[in-house]
């Protein structure tokens, strides 16, 4: 252990480390936090790929369009079962839902957004067939998108955005 200098203090005696001791610690404490720095960024999510914004955007905007192709059946302004816009708002708020975990990298975006796509296509074909004409345009986008968003996120890149696979190195 380092040297130790008793000191007289009001109300008593206390033990202190001489000033290089401390200068020494203070050295090794600057010198540890900022390795912890470079070990937490190097650590750090990697750069969001062009193709996850895009992504992104079309969810947010699929979504608002999707609840603007509801509230058109709602008030009758549209064509299509009452059923199928229910389903249709639903997949509306999971639309912006997913908008907004892609763009942030939520972790449980990557598998919501390959199962909802997916399952959209089911959705599509059903607007294709009872929805009138938005449904049947809507139903197009939606499985074109069905079959487009899960075929990107399965890729290298944004899989490993999302934390589904392990960082490339490429330095």
């Amino acid at each position: 252990m380092g040297q130790r200098v008793i000191c007289r203090a009001p109300g008593g005696y206390s033990i202190r480390t001489p000033p290089r001791k401390l200068e020494t610690d203070r050295n090794a404490l600057i010198s540890s936090t900022s390795e912890g720095q470079k070990a937490m960024q190097s650590q750090s999510k990697p750069k969001r790929p062009v193709g996850v914004i895009i992504i992104a955007v079309i969810a947010a905007a699929g979504g608002l369009l999707s609840l603007f192709g509801a509230a058109s059946v709602f008030s009758g302004n549209a064509t299509g079962p009452t059923w199928l816009a229910i389903v249709v708002v639903i997949f509306g708020l999971l639309g912006l839902t997913l908008g907004v975990g892609f763009y942030t990298g939520a972790r449980w975006a990557w598998m919501g957004g390959i199962v909802i796509y997916i399952i959209s296509i089911l959705l599509g074909i059903l607007e294709i067939l009872y929805g009138g004409t938005v449904g049947a345009i809507g139903g197009v986008i939606r499985m074109v998108a069905g079959l487009v968003i899960p075929a990107y996120l399965t890729r290298q890149g944004p899989k490993t955005f999302f934390g589904r696979a392990p960082v490339s190195r490429s330095s």
